[in-house]
């Protein structure tokens, strides 16, 4: 697998995508690559059939964003006020988010999201619309240090053609049929469902009707069991096993 600041080959990665079957690994890759090219953060958005980009079900895979910005925006309430997926989404190709913000008038929720972009530092990147066999789509963004490097053309093709292949790659990987290896009861199958949801410790029990630190119990139980050590990881595990699916 390429590695960051090593001698970076454009075609060697688009080989090793093709090659690979664990989705952390292809998102991985793409992360180094798009280091390479210049970026300091990404993120791709797991969507469900059907669901909006900012939906609370979608599962973020993110590098380089500061904790504080992936707490606020984790939150249900205030993820789906971002306008700029679905514009890009509906745009059908890679585009600026300040071209996106500017292509509609925003309502006011969609404005006091803009208004905490800009207090964190993200008012340059790129966002990408990912289409993939029978409707699994996605989202995938980008931004870059030096910032100039967000208006070339060159790397923005390069970035939106490795998150292609990568997004391909993982929609094929997701429709064959996995041997499960992973044996979860019937409570830890619903548990690893409200992760995937989005859903905290809290809520998981108050769903379930059990008490919080039995939920705490199964939350571990349920990470052991998928190799996980955290929310995004078990739930990508378990996309792989095929005990989720988008």
């Amino acid at each position: 697998m390429a590695t960051e600041n090593q001698n970076f080959h454009i075609g060697i990665v688009f080989r090793q995508i093709a090659g690979l079957s664990s989705l952390s690994d292809i998102l991985e890759l793409v992360r180094i690559a798009a280091v390479n090219l210049g970026a300091n953060r990404t993120s791709y958005h797991f969507t469900p059939k059907l669901k909006s980009q900012t939906d609370h079900t979608v599962q973020l895979a993110t590098s380089g964003f500061t904790k504080e910005w992936l707490k606020l925006y984790e939150e249900a309430g205030f993820r789906k006020c971002d306008p700029i997926p679905d514009i890009i989404m509906q745009h059908g190709e890679p585009m600026l988010w300040q071209d996106a913000l500017a292509s509609r008038r925003l309502n006011e929720d969609e404005k006091r999201f803009v208004s905490q972009l800009e207090d964190h530092g993200l008012t340059e990147g790129i966002g990408i619309p990912l289409f993939g066999p029978k409707g699994r789509h996605a989202y995938s963004a980008f931004t870059f240090d030096p910032v100039q490097l967000t208006f070339d053309e060159s790397t923005i093709a390069t970035v939106a053609a490795l998150a292609g292949a990568a997004h391909v790659r993982i929609c094929n990987i997701l429709d064959k049929q996995f041997e499960r290896k992973v044996q979860l009861s019937e409570r830890e199958a619903q548990v690893i469902q409200l992760i995937a949801h989005g859903r905290s410790n809290k809520a998981i029990a108050a769903e379930l009707k059990i008490g919080g630190s039995t939920a705490d119990t199964y939350v571990r139980r349920v990470f052991a069991k998928l190799d996980a050590s955290d929310r995004t990881g078990a739930s990508i595990r378990a996309l792989e096993l095929g005990i989720l699916r988008l």
